[in-house]
């Protein structure tokens, strides 16, 4: 297996990892609608866009969304016939206690790493930073 075939791999089965050891209070689509709104209120077409889904089903996920209190509507200021999705902080709430679940499952398994492998790590703190700069800040069409 060539070394970028091998290092996309390990952080794949990482990412995997990460997900399903933490817990699961809601759907992985519902989660990942909840971050993409964490960077700015969007419209549920461009929201179906960034998630890879039909505007329909986005549609029904933005309902039972709201009718938990993890996003509420609003009209767009830009085009009063269209609404905006806005994460309220119930919904900032479970983003913040899942993302703290997850980094400290992770700590967790870090700290029962041999020294060597934890420096590895620190090393490849650059390169993570390099490749997911931007990941949590809005997107210009």
């Amino acid at each position: 297996m060539h070394q970028d075939e091998a290092i996309a791999e390990g952080l794949s089965r990482l990412t995997r990892w990460a997900i399903r050891t933490s817990p699961q209070q809601m759907s992985m689509t519902s989660l990942s609608t909840l971050s993409t709104l964490a960077v700015g209120p969007l419209r549920i077409s461009e929201l179906a866009e960034r998630e890879g889904t039909a505007q329909p089903g986005m549609t029904a996920l933005v309902n039972r969304l709201a009718k938990s209190g993890y996003v509420r509507r609003a009209t767009d200021p830009s085009d009063g016939r269209a609404t905006l999705v806005h994460l309220t902080a119930d919904g900032e709430r479970v983003l913040a206690e899942r993302r703290a679940a997850r980094a400290a499952a992770l700590r967790a398994q870090i700290e029962t790493l041999p020294d060597e492998h934890r420096a590895a790590l620190a090393n490849a703190l650059p390169a993570i930073e390099y490749l997911t700069a931007g990941f949590d800040k809005p997107r210009t069409p």
